[in-house]
Order: C-alpha cells, then structure tokens, then sequence
C-alpha cells in the first residue's frame, strides 16, 4: 500500500469520526420534529438563526479557505512540503469543516427561520464537500506540493 492510499484510509476513518456527532444531531433533530417536540432557545429565534448561519458558514467554508491559503503561502516558499506537515494540515482542515456542521445541526434542532437553516444546511454540505477525502485530490495535491510518494 502506498502512501496516498495509507493517507486516504486514515483521512476517512477521520472523517467518520468527526462527522457522527452533527448525524447524530440531525438524526436526533428529525426525530424530534417527527413526534412535535419543541425545543426552544432563550432569546429571539431570528438572532440564533443569524449567530447559526454565521458561524456554519466561518467554519464550513471561509476557515478551511483561509487555512488553505495559508498552507499554500508557505509551502509555496519551500522546494517541498513534509508529509505529515501534509497529513497534519488535512486532519484540521477536516476537523474544522465539519465542525461547521454541527451549527448546522443546531439550527434544524431550533427551527431558526428558514432562510438562516437553509443557509446553514448548504453550508456545512460544502464544507464536507470540500474535505472529503479522495484519490485524484490527495496524489494531485501530493504531486503540487512534491510530497515524495
């Protein structure tokens, strides 16, 4: 097994891990809304919805591009980039996108506006979207940044 394929494996044990916790949410959420459960949030239900749309899309998107810009920045500085540097950089950017979705599954939990939860719900799709480990984009980034495979 080489390289990408050991990166891909543990990039998507990762993934599982982080993502269970907001599908456990959503899970949660929908059965909630299934049997007439409210939950209710202290304060106006239009400013969660503004503070859950906020914070999905910072972390699901604008963070991971940010934090990519940053990577290619200094690694663009250097002949290449070290393979766990590589592996350490992917497992956050992971971690931080998804967590985006957690929010996400907060505003559906709440029932903000409609607006907001779509916004989110969008959101933290493209931020598993984004990070979701593949072959093509782990061996490209992998020949870009002349990781040795």
């Amino acid at each position: 097994m080489d390289q990408v394929d050991q990166l891909i494996k543990k990039l998507i044990r990762y993934f599982v891990l982080m993502i269970l916790p907001a599908v456990m949410l959503f899970t949660l959420s929908y059965f909630a809304h299934q049997r007439n459960i409210k939950i209710t949030v202290p304060g106006s239900i239009q400013a969660w919805g503004v503070l859950f749309l906020i914070l999905t899309v910072s972390l699901s998107v604008a963070l991971p591009i940010l934090m990519r810009t940053i990577f290619h920045d200094r690694s663009a500085r250097r002949s290449r980039v070290d393979f766990r540097r590589y592996e350490r950089f992917q497992i956050r950017q992971m971690a931080v996108a998804i967590s985006g979705t957690v929010f996400a599954a907060l505003a559906y939990l709440f029932l903000v506006p409609k607006f907001h939860l779509y916004g989110s719900v969008l959101a933290g799709l493209y931020g598993i979207y984004s990070v979701l480990p593949s072959r093509n984009k782990i061996s490209g980034e992998m020949k870009y940044y002349k990781i040795k495979e």
